[in-house]
């Protein structure tokens, strides 16, 4: 049986002695491999992990996994093997509320995250739910066209066809998620939001407040759900800005 950090961890980045490691969780639908290309805009001292969920890429023959708490469970165990150095963990959209829930359970095992990014996600109490996940194959083809993801996926017969039950899987994982009231983190808690997301208001994104012991910082970036394709260099600046590194980390590529 493989071991769990070799199952759920891409190391795009590994280095001896990190300052820091970023820890990416995909949207639905998402592998670890749409976070590959940031390593190429992070400092050398700051590795880069994504994480990949059962059903996809290198996981295809594994089963996807339809509720948070495993999808969260996975993750803290894996994540266990790499906290000897500070842990950084940013979620886009369904990988918002994991790394939440994931920053949860290492909390609980006494391995609090340095720091939480969570992007274009309503906070955990105000999440929208949805049938989405229960309902025909145009539906949720149209929902994905709407958001502007995974769209060369959707125009191939036989890709599709692999696609869909991942994709309905990861749909019925945030669709079904909620708590009636956050738990509130010991790390600071960030949010990122494009300015054109119908997917999250600002009102919903400024709810994570109650997922940190302080106040949440709100960052807007021109866009909508997947504004971080367009804007990928100002939000690693932006995240290292937050934590403190820009002026000497940070390295522009041409």
């Amino acid at each position: 049986m493989s071991h769990p950090a070799e199952t759920w961890v891409r190391p795009f980045r590994l280095t001896p002695m990190p300052r820091l490691r970023l820890v990416c969780f995909p949207h639905a639908g998402g592998s670890a491999s749409f976070f590959a290309a940031w390593k190429e805009r992070l400092p050398a001292d700051i590795d880069l992990l994504a994480m990949q969920y059962p059903g996809r890429e290198d996981r295809f023959n594994e089963t996807p996994l339809t509720g948070m708490a495993p999808l969260a469970e996975g993750a803290a165990l894996a994540l266990r093997e790499f906290a000897d150095a500070p842990l950084v963990l940013f979620g886009h959209s369904l990988g918002a509320a994991l790394a939440y829930e994931t920053a949860l359970q290492l909390e609980h095992a006494g391995l609090s995250p340095h720091h939480l990014f969570v992007s274009a996600l309503p906070a955990p109490h105000l999440q929208r739910g949805g049938e989405l996940h229960r309902g025909d194959e145009a539906a949720l083809l149209d929902d994905i066209r709407r958001q502007g993801g995974a769209s060369e996926l959707l125009e191939d017969a036989d890709l599709r066809a692999l696609f869909l039950p991942i994709l309905r899987a990861d749909y019925q994982v945030i669709e079904t998620y909620r708590r009636a009231r956050p738990v509130a983190l010991a790390c600071p808690v960030d949010v990122l939001l494009g300015d054109r997301d119908e997917e999250a208001s600002s009102d919903e994104a400024q709810g994570w407040d109650l997922a940190g012991r302080q106040r949440a910082t709100l960052k807007r970036f021109p866009g909508g759900h997947f504004y971080l394709v367009g804007q990928r260099t100002a939000v690693i600046e932006h995240l290292l800005c937050r934590l403190g590194h820009a002026e000497t980390l940070f390295r522009e590529i041409a």
